[in-house]
């Protein structure tokens, strides 16, 4: 009896939840768009809008959320020129692919 009871806590325990696909990202909130940046060097800067948004290495699997809308991106590392692009967060997350170029 003790032994069906611990299986019964444990598979309780293991709670309710949305199963999606692995590697596909979870439709974003209302307003909120995700755009999911891969970058080489992975420990650059991120800006977003001219504001600082953190090192991108900071960012699970480099997944960022973001307004609704189109943005301006900067990737920034010491010793790299810098990468400046835009982007359209929405209700479809975005892949964004880039690499930072070594400064001679």
């Amino acid at each position: 009896m003790m032994r069906t009871l611990l299986i019964l806590l444990t598979l309780s325990g293991c709670g309710g939840g949305v199963i999606q696909r692995a590697g596909e990202l979870p439709p974003p909130p209302p307003g909120v768009g995700f755009v999911q940046i891969t970058c080489e060097p992975t420990d650059a800067e991120l800006f977003v809008d001219d504001r600082y948004a953190g090192l991108l290495s900071g960012y699970a699997q480099g997944v960022v959320r973001l307004p609704e809308g189109r943005r301006r991106l900067k990737l920034v590392r010491k010793g790299f020129y810098a990468w400046y692009g835009e982007v359209v967060a929405g209700p479809q997350a975005t892949t964004l692919t880039t690499h930072l170029v070594p400064e001679p």
